[in-house]
């Protein structure tokens, strides 16, 4: 019967252990599930994938698209993909939580086509090839676009691949407790082999049924004084020869267990499950009854319209057309990368050093790492960012860049570009994962409205000291006051000959200034300042002869009837809250020529 029993449980040890690594073989669950859609019945030239439909399982997605010789997908923020369709036909790619698969749909629209959305400045990732297949782990927020070349269908062929968890809980208890089951079916069989041997052979009886007596044997005589101790040598042989035997039993039990243990990972066990510790000592988060309610009550925060690695690109985009643009003198090029005073600078630079090639050029955008990233918090268009470049010369001074995009398929393009003072210290401001309130221009939360300041400097530059907004502005630092204000103009104008005068205005450029909030309520803002020098004969058949960068651009050796000479002004100030005791103070400027012309 003890035989029976050790059999039973070394066959229910064995069935357990194979139970349990048939888990992990046979009957181990699928390691991913695919999901695809068709839009081959589409004319759309742009599928939309969004967050909601890549999330259709946990994990980290794979996609995989084909169906077009061209296949370009990207990634970025939900609001900008879309306003990149804007009102172009396109598929929506769905999950049908029901159905447990994707489906598509066309969404309608009054366009049939889309620009190139390759390298467009929205985009956080993105992918090409034919097929193309890459993986992502998107946000909540974030939309896969489709496009092959915006003018064809888009790529018939979407498939997303999940990954399924390959755990089997059950797996590693089934093993473990199988080889603890066979170790005790072992000791089983060998406590029956033990029993069974000291209740070995047969018992003889009399005639009568008794048992007969022993005669105890005769003590051998030729034993010597020693005997004793070689019996109990052979009585300890013998005692561990039966040691050995049940060893040789239980290691072989014990190594198929380490080996099997060792194989084992984490996906063979039970999930701990949290403790109630974990639990009471967690953040209670509050559930609104009303969400209705709750969305009426909470500020309304708009979402920075870059990020930190968006912004790093869209520099290093900026400065390599910059420098090719600069190099080649290639207007067109510029205007691909800069506006409003910014590209009126290059222009007018362009046109004097393709006839003066020793002219100095405009203020390099610098390639090298940008040490603040300061983006409008938005998700309508247009669109400003504010960031400092560090040249990879740590000698030059850092160059302030105020970027704007006008629609949701423009690229981003310069339009301040200022060079920091030696002495300036940008003032606190809000992370780049939050980003800052763009101000309006007439705001009067500051001590000086923003619509306000480039018209009070130039005042300062044409009257000093004397001025009535000196008074705000602090004077010790602003090397721009050295360049061009008062004490220049005065000496310019005692050089002049008698036979000739000369006159200064300034008058803000018609751009709005574009104006950053502060962590201290105040603001940093970017304005434009058009500085003209008009010089004209005073005497009869006198003349003026235009001098450097001013007979360049004019292409005029003398004039009779005189000549005004236009130089635009950029200029980054930092402005205090109102009621502060601070001063305005100025960060940053770019001063250069951009017109030229002989009076009428």
């Amino acid at each position: 019967m003890r035989f029976i029993i050790a059999v039973v449980v070394v066959v229910l040890a064995a069935l357990m252990v194979a139970l349990g690594f048939a888990q992990r073989t046979v009957f181990a669950p699928p390691s991913s599930v695919s999901s695809s859609v068709s839009t081959s019945s589409s004319e759309a030239t742009v599928t939309v994938v969004p967050a909601s439909a890549l999330h259709g399982h946990d994990g980290r997605q794979t996609v995989s698209i084909d169906g077009a010789d061209t296949v370009f997908a990207a990634t970025g923020r939900t609001s900008d993909v879309l306003g990149w369709v804007g009102d172009a036909d396109y598929n929506l790619v769905e999950w049908d939580a029901d159905a447990g698969e994707l489906t598509t749909r066309t969404v309608a629209g009054d366009e049939t086509t889309v620009p190139d959305p390759a390298d467009s400045d929205l985009w956080y990732d993105q992918y090409s090839g034919s097929p193309l297949t890459f993986s992502l782990d998107a946000p909540d927020d974030v939309s896969l676009v489709v496009v092959s070349d915006g003018t064809e269908p888009a790529p018939a062929d979407v498939a997303v691949t999940w990954p399924l968890s390959t755990a089997t809980p059950t797996a590693g208890p089934l093993i473990v407790g199988g080889l603890v089951t066979l170790l005790i079916g072992v000791l089983l069989y060998i406590w029956a082999i033990v029993h069974h041997r000291r209740t070995r052979g047969p018992r003889r009886t009399s005639s009568d049924g008794s048992r007969p007596k022993l005669s105890r044997p005769s003590r051998r005589r030729a034993l010597k004084a020693g005997t004793p101790e070689s019996i109990d040598a052979s009585a300890s042989s013998g005692t561990r020869r039966g040691r050995t035997r049940r060893s040789v039993a239980v290691v072989p039990v014990l190594l198929v267990g380490s080996l099997a243990l060792a194989g084992c990972s984490a996906d063979y066990w039970p999930a701990p499950a949290e403790g109630a510790s974990s639990s009471a000592t967690a953040t209670p988060t509050a559930t609104p009854t009303d969400g209705a309610d709750a969305e009426d009550d909470a500020p309304s925060v708009q979402p920075p319209v870059v990020t930190v690695a968006q912004a790093e690109r869209i520099v290093e985009r900026i400065a390599a057309v910059a420098a090719q643009a600069d190099g080649a003198l290639d207007a067109a090029l510029a205007e691909t990368r800069f506006t409003g005073p910014a590209l009126q600078q290059r222009q007018a630079d362009y046109v004097i050093r393709a006839k003066d090639a020793a002219a100095a050029g405009p203020l390099a955008i610098p390639a090298g790492d940008v040490t603040l990233t300061l983006p409008q918090q938005s998700d309508t268009w247009p669109r400003t960012l504010f960031t400092v470049v560090q040249d990879a010369d740590a000698t030059k001074a850092p160059v302030a860049l105020t970027l704007l995009q006008e629609t949701a398929r423009d690229p981003y393009k310069v339009e301040y570009a200022q060079s920091l003072e030696a002495q300036a210290t940008l003032p606190t401001v809000a992370p780049a994962t939050i980003g800052a309130a763009r101000l309006a221009p007439d705001v009067k939360l500051l001590t000086l409205r923003p619509d306000q300041l480039a018209e009070a400097y130039g005042d300062i530059l044409r009257n000093g000291d004397e001025s009535q907004w000196a008074p705000q502005f602090q004077g010790e630092g602003d090397t721009l006051r050295d360049k061009i204000g008062k004490a220049y103009k005065d000496a310019k104008r005692t050089a002049l000959p008698t036979t000739a005068s000369i006159e200064f205005s300034s008058s803000p450029v018609e751009d709005d200034a574009v104006a950053f909030a502060t962590n201290d309520a105040g603001a940093l803002v970017s304005v434009a300042l058009n500085e003209v020098e008009t010089v004209k004969p005073t005497a009869e058949g006198a003349s003026v002869e235009p001098q450097g960068v001013v007979k360049s651009l004019l292409g005029l050796d003398t004039s009779k009837k005189g000549i005004e000479a236009t130089y635009g002004v950029q200029l980054l100030f930092q402005v205090p809250p109102v009621g502060s005791d601070d001063k305005i103070v100025l960060l940053g400027f770019s001063q250069a020529l951009i017109q030229a012309k002989e009076l009428p």
